[in-house]
């Protein structure tokens, strides 16, 4: 057998090999919410404080790649798996003038609209509703395949007056700040 045979062959068999795996683009649907996470930081009279919310549900996902522009997701937060760094915080934000948890138990997300900026960074446009009121926030984030999942890393910040978080005396922002900074790392499964 020549030589000059088997190159074609190779060059040939590569190429091939090389398709295989871009074939077409997964679409991620399910929401891995043991792996998944969302945190919050805020300044306590001027101490950097940060939290975490243990329970969070995807009603709808559905994200590919290769069409941004199609993806659509709505996320609930269980405001009740609230953790502010300590018990008494914990008890305080369940109150009328915090989160009024019994009133409100979700915090929820729901997408507009989501579009690439490239390189893997992306930005999703949507509604968020705390304690009875909604407001349209923008997030930009990352996005990354890894071990078969779909990885979303980003956050964004708002400002918990426009939602009625801390009312009357809390109001004060020299105690607790304005701005509530969240971030979340969104783990999905095809």
């Amino acid at each position: 057998m020549s030589i000059s045979f088997l190159r074609p062959l190779a060059l040939a068999a590569a190429l091939a090999l090389g398709t295989v795996g871009t074939a077409a683009a997964v679409e991620y649907t399910s929401l891995d919410a043991e792996a998944s996470s969302i945190s919050f930081g805020y300044s306590q009279m001027n101490v950097k404080m940060d939290g975490s919310f243990g329970e969070l549900k995807a009603t709808e996902l559905s994200f590919d790649p290769a069409k941004p522009e199609a993806a659509k997701v709505v996320l609930e937060v269980v405001l009740a798996s609230i953790d502010a760094g300590y018990a008494e915080a914990n008890t305080e934000l369940e109150k009328g003038e915090w989160l009024a948890i019994p009133e409100h138990p979700l915090a929820t997300f729901t997408s507009k609209k989501v579009e690439a900026v490239g390189d893997g960074q992306f930005q999703v446009t949507g509604d968020l509703s705390i304690k009875g009121v909604t407001k349209e926030i923008t997030a930009p984030f990352n996005f990354k395949e890894e071990g078969g999942a779909g990885v979303f890393e980003g956050g964004f910040t708002f400002e918990r007056a426009d939602f009625n978080v801390g009312e009357g005396e809390w109001k004060d922002y020299s105690i607790v700040a304005n701005d509530i900074e969240i971030r979340f790392k969104i783990i999905a499964k095809p």
